[in-house]
């Protein structure tokens, strides 16, 4: 076994205030000079120096949102986490969006003493795990994850050497996700600057740990509209804002709100008109139909409007 090589894509050098970048050493000592302490800190130790260096001279191939070229026609999920020190509880919080109608969304809190030296990673790592597994269950192929850790990324992929359980692990599982037939995408938000989807994952995830927030979605809300596949998740997203219901447009029947529907329709004693049989046929085929068009693309979407249509003109 040879002598290991340490590569250093970015790291700070303390005694001269400078920050390190694509630099190799001989030494974990000296390595660790130059990445103990630091955020984001990227390094990894290879036994052929030619690695190292072929390491150094690859990008970190991020994709960030604004700037570079992403999937549009498939799931996006954003994912957050948190932290709370009076508590020692970290949280997670994701948001599925599709067609930028949010048709999903998750937070939880946990206490984890194994975890307490990542914080708030613990969650964001979680949540990540979450929204692929998301994913699968509802047969999308490819979901895109948007994150403002970086580690979401470069843990998944290797780029960043894995020395922490939590890291591992995380490795470990997303990656027996991606060999289960789904394809990730991970693409990096700037965190806390306004991206509306990504500051509903925050705020859900300080709801959770009863942290007081920036209330930012409150503030996107007076000058945008919100569309959500549903009544829960237009609940869901009022408790983090405040006399915004008008805002909040919910878009279709989900499959909740059909259940509601019914139920109400199919209650004892129950006198509306329209709790027919024939209505609540129409309600289960449009509730379906939604869900199987939030699915399709939108060229599909384009023909299944035009064969509707065809119908249409042919009853007449």
């Amino acid at each position: 076994m040879g002598k290991k090589v340490y590569a250093i894509k970015e790291g700070f050098n303390f005694t001269t205030n400078e920050k390190v970048e694509n630099i190799i050493v001989n030494t974990w000592a000296e390595c660790l000079k130059y990445v103990k302490g630091v955020k984001g800190a990227k390094y990894k130790s290879f036994e052929d120096i030619n690695e190292a260096k072929k390491f150094l001279e690859e990008g970190s191939k991020l994709l960030k949102k604004g700037i570079d070229k992403y999937p549009e026609d498939c799931l996006h999920i954003y994912v957050d986490g948190s932290y709370s020190i009076s508590t020692e509880k970290y949280s997670y919080g994701l948001v599925a969006v599709r067609d930028n109608i949010v048709e999903y969304i998750e937070s939880s809190a946990a206490k984890d003493n194994t975890k307490s030296n990542i914080r708030q990673i613990a969650g964001e790592l979680e949540a990540a795990i979450k929204g692929v597994e998301y994913a699968i269950r509802n047969n999308d192929k490819k979901v895109v994850i948007f994150h403002d850790y970086e580690g979401i990324a470069h843990h998944a992929t290797g780029f960043w050497e894995r020395r922490e359980e939590s890291s591992i692990n995380y490795y470990n599982k997303m990656n027996e996700l991606i060999k289960s037939g789904i394809e990730v995408i991970f693409v990096k938000v700037d965190s806390h600057t306004g991206d509306l989807f990504n500051e509903i994952a925050d705020e859900k995830c300080k709801q959770e740990l009863s942290i007081v927030s920036d209330r930012v979605v409150d503030k996107c809300l007076d000058k945008n509209e919100l569309y959500v596949a549903s009544n829960k998740i237009k609940k869901e997203i009022l408790e983090i804002v405040n006399g915004k219901e008008g805002k909040i447009i919910v878009v279709g029947n989900s499959e909740e709100d059909v259940a509601i529907s019914l139920d109400s329709c199919n209650s004892e004693g129950s006198t509306n008109e329209n709790c027919t049989n024939g209505e609540n046929e129409s309600i289960k085929i449009i509730d379906q139909l939604n869900i199987f068009m939030k699915k399709i693309s939108l060229e599909n979407k384009l023909d299944v409007l035009k064969y509707a249509e065809y119908l249409y003109n042919k009853q007449k």
